[in-house]
């Protein structure tokens, strides 16, 4: 509270102070000259003048965008103003390395589409943080608001950034290779970033939609989610890095090495490489499951000192005897018999009782450790080792030829 009402000070002495200078520096403009054509002149031939003239036009952009913030916003967290000041103080200082490759264009039509640039990536930034908060919140998740204004906004920033890759793409084609190839390479950047932002809502929006439909807070939990949510990560990894090198190339083929980019290029292709190779072996580590780690047995779980799962903290039973598309039908069944309504019967979940003991029989690895079958998948997407012990459950197997 104190950060925005500090902030909404400094906004207010900047307004006025930037009010006054270009008030001044045009009633000096009109008093020497007598016509308006002669002043407007004589404000776009001096330097002064057009410095305060910009000055004032980026303090209008200050005002509209905090009235976009406060329309699909609202108030901003103190995390999220002090991500969106190093995020804009990071690009600055990484685009001026871009200036020093694209001097022959630094003119006022390229400031003013830079300028453009960083407001939209401002919105950009700001609702992937909200989509990563919403991911935080309990059920049901966030009022209906939320998602009026998150999906009004998503489309306005994808029509807007369609819009200016279409222009800085048009500018190329008819008047060749220029400066705007670096707002190409941007907006693809933006564009990318926003289908990820827009997926991730999208399977946020659905699971809780999913847990509404399942008993809401006892809903159980969607295991594939995850696995979703690392899709889209790839994905994205994926097309930025197809941008970074196209621009790369170009970048280098008409002006010389691109510096602003380098670091982009080389983080962009770790993550995706990374991501890639934790996939493969995901894949290896989750292939034929139900053989490759065997179910624990009565015996083995009594002689546990702690039958307690370290993944998800809750105790370990067997599997009931039926499998678990017959517990899946007969509860099916009943439902549509009793319009919906879930009853009591022997073998099928109760109200507010876990899935864990139809669907999650004890599993071992090969270091002699248990863990909830449904709990080892979740852990072998992020990591392929014990939870325990951290022996490899590859063992020596080539990720690339597992599976």
């Amino acid at each position: 509270m104190q950060a925005m009402q500090l902030q909404g000070h400094r906004l207010q002495l900047y307004g006025v102070f930037s009010t006054v200078l270009v008030s001044a520096v045009v009633a000096s403009a009109f008093h020497k000259h007598s016509n308006f054509y002669s002043a407007t002149v004589h404000l776009s031939r001096s330097s002064a003048s057009v410095m305060v003239l910009a000055n004032y036009g980026g303090f209008l952009a200050l005002l509209f965008g905090r009235l976009v913030q406060q329309i699909f916003f609202g108030r901003l967290t103190n995390q999220e103003i002090e991500r969106l000041y190093d995020r804009t103080w990071f690009f600055l200082t990484e685009s001026l390395l871009a200036f020093t490759i694209f001097r022959d264009e630094f003119n006022a039509p390229f400031m003013m589409m830079f300028g453009a640039l960083l407001f939209l990536k401002c919105f950009h930034w700001l609702i992937g943080d909200r989509i990563d908060w919403m991911d935080q919140q309990p059920y049901p998740g966030p009022n209906w608001v939320f998602h009026i204004r998150t999906n009004v906004l998503f489309a306005i920033l994808w029509a807007v950034d369609l819009l200016m890759l279409d222009f800085a793409l048009e500018s190329i084609f008819n008047y060749g290779v220029s400066g705007v190839v670096l707002f190409v390479s941007e907006y693809a950047i933006l564009l990318a970033t926003l289908l990820n932002s827009m997926m991730k809502y999208g399977i946020m929006a659905y699971d809780l939609r999913r847990a509404q439909r399942n008993g809401g807070e006892d809903a159980p939990v969607w295991e594939n989610k995850s696995m979703y949510m690392f899709y889209i990560e790839l994905l994205t990894d994926f097309l930025k890095l197809s941008t970074y090198l196209a621009f790369f190339t170009v970048v280098m083929t008409f002006f010389g090495l691109p510096l602003n980019i380098i670091r982009d290029v080389y983080m962009t292709g770790v993550s995706f490489y990374t991501r890639f190779r934790d996939l493969l072996r995901y894949r290896a580590a989750t292939k034929d499951m139900e053989t490759k780690y065997p179910d624990a047995t009565e015996a083995e779980l009594t002689a546990m000192s702690d039958r307690t799962c370290i993944i998800c903290r809750e105790e370990m039973s067997l599997t009931p005897a039926r499998s678990i598309a017959q517990a899946a039908a007969a509860e099916q069944h009943e439902r549509l018999q009793n319009g919906g309504i879930r009853l009591d019967r022997a073998g099928l979940p109760q109200p507010g009782q876990t899935m864990g003991a139809i669907r999650d029989p004890p599993k071992k690895l090969a270091c002699g450790h248990v863990f909830h079958f449904q709990c080892l998948r979740s852990w072998l997407e992020r990591q392929q080792s014990c939870p325990t012990c951290r022996r490899s459950v590859l063992g020596t197997l080539s990720v690339f030829t597992s599976y």
